[in-house]
């Protein structure tokens, strides 16, 4: 795994003031600080309607009744506790980038700097992080790779203790994660990924699977400066990762446009996907700067909001 990970200090205290932007008001859940479309007794007021017999009197519009000798009762917006659920891929093509620029450790750094915008926030924070070697050699004790609800900023130590123990190796296995985080927090509303999505058919199941429980994706797409512009021409060794694999290929003018062609459609498969499935895709260059990437990039991608999100 990549070590020293965590963000460091000033920038997580500068996120105390951020919150995750939620696509959609939280339908149900913990009494919390997300809108909800239930109405009920919060402060912002929602609409008008007719006096029903057994409404509270307190709630009767008295000045409406003097103007127009009708009795109407105001609604407000109830206000319910997000339940947030990360999945951070650790296949082992996310083993991949030189310092800073780790695939893996960014993601990890994004994930320990978000859970602090969640807990902050007063919502409820749940992870999953494995692979399919790891998730498949687990299943008499799958639980570790599962990092229980909590809230509070009290909980931070232990989400990033827990992100600590994160060892990187096997296949994708997106979907099989969302799967456990399913079964550890059923009632989870908004599913954040922190992945290469180097598995569009394995994105689209989890995706399929999210929507299907009423579940907000949003796709943080981790690649690093050399996959986003592989190096220059010459003759390259490249290894696949996830297999070990290793190819000798020559980078020449034609194959370089060829491989921005092929990364296209790549984004382009998995957008098709987000918009199938109402998620929304934002794309992550592990060479940025982790602040810059927090304190600027997400807000204008519409991921963070300074202040509260409903």
């Amino acid at each position: 795994m990549a070590k020293n990970f965590l963000p460091n200090p000033a920038l997580i205290s500068r996120l105390e003031g951020y919150r995750l932007i939620r696509q959609r008001p939280v339908a149900g859940g913990y009494a919390g600080g997300r809108r909800s479309p239930i109405k009920g007794g919060a402060v912002e007021f929602a609409d008008y309607r007719e006096y029903t017999f057994g409404d509270e009197p307190r709630r009767v519009d008295w000045k409406a009744y003097a103007r127009l000798g009708r009795l109407y009762v105001k609604e407000f917006l109830d206000e319910r506790q997000d339940s947030v659920l990360f999945v951070v891929d650790t296949s082992a093509s996310m083993d991949w980038g030189e310092g800073q620029t780790h695939k893996g450790s960014y993601a990890l750094q994004l994930a320990a700097a978000l859970g602090g915008c969640v807990v902050s926030g007063n919502d409820r924070l749940s992870a999953v992080a494995g692979s399919l070697i790891q998730l498949a050699g687990g299943r008499n004790g799958q639980n570790r790779h599962v990092f229980n609800p909590c809230s509070g900023r009290n909980s931070l130590p232990v989400f990033w203790n827990w992100l600590g123990q994160t060892q990187f190796g096997g296949g994708t296995a997106l979907k099989e994660c969302l799967q456990c985080g399913i079964a550890a927090v059923p009632g989870a509303t908004s599913l954040f990924v922190f992945s290469d999505l180097l598995d569009p058919p394995g994105v689209e199941e989890m995706l399929c699977l999210a929507a299907s429980r009423g579940m907000v994706g949003t796709l943080l797409h981790i690649l690093a400066p050399g996959e986003l512009e592989p190096p220059g021409e010459g003759e390259w060794a490249m290894q696949d990762m996830e297999t070990g694999e290793r190819v000798e290929v020559s980078l020449t003018p034609a194959a370089l446009r060829d491989y921005r062609e092929r990364l296209d459609e790549f984004y382009k498969t998995l957008d098709d996907s987000c918009r199938r499935w109402g998620a929304r895709r934002v794309m992550i260059n592990s060479g940025r700067p982790l602040a810059e990437t927090l304190l600027r990039y997400l807000p204008l991608n519409g991921v963070l909001s300074k202040g509260t999100a409903s």
